[in-house]
């Protein structure tokens, strides 16, 4: 059996989104199972709909953010050149419908982590980005995105440039 997967097999898959959330193994680690650490949370933006309010005149109705999931499927990576990681899956999507329908993914750190080492109360962890959105099209139906935690100094918190 072939370990590739041709162009039209991909072609052929349904909708989704696949993601991987990263970070050094000096950022530390979520107590337990690392899967515990994440909330990734997935939500679709509804199309705007236009009602029409008589004589020739279209009112549009902007579309709303609803929540698909905020625990898809995840597995646990292994570690690699310094890295932890996690990766999710979300299928079971549609394609984007016109004008502005699209999806957003935003993680967040949740639970216990523990210690980066040293000095644990110099620093908070971050993830960047901080969400990614994509609108899925008949020509670009399986989208990818990354995710890194890092470590940041409570010293630049808050502080502007």
């Amino acid at each position: 059996m072939p370990d590739t997967v041709s162009l039209k097999q991909i072609r052929a898959l349904p909708p989704s989104i696949f993601g991987t959330i990263r970070w050094k193994t000096s950022v530390g680690q979520p107590t337990g199972d690392w899967r515990s650490g994440f909330r990734i949370l997935c939500e679709e933006h509804t199309p705007t709909t236009f009602v029409d309010v008589g004589g020739g005149h279209y009112v549009p109705r902007p579309g709303v953010w609803k929540v698909i999931t905020d625990s898809p499927p995840c597995r646990v990576l292994t570690t690699e050149g310094g890295y932890h990681a996690i990766s999710f899956n979300l299928t079971g999507l549609h394609l984007s419908a016109f004008p502005d329908g699209c999806y957003r993914i935003s993680p967040s750190l949740k639970g216990a982590w523990k210690p980066p080492g040293v000095l644990p109360a110099l620093f908070t962890r971050a993830i960047q980005p901080i969400s990614a959105t994509f609108v899925l099209q008949k020509d670009n139906q399986i989208q990818s995105v990354e995710f890194e935690v890092v470590r940041r100094s409570w010293f630049f918190v808050g502080r502007s440039g």
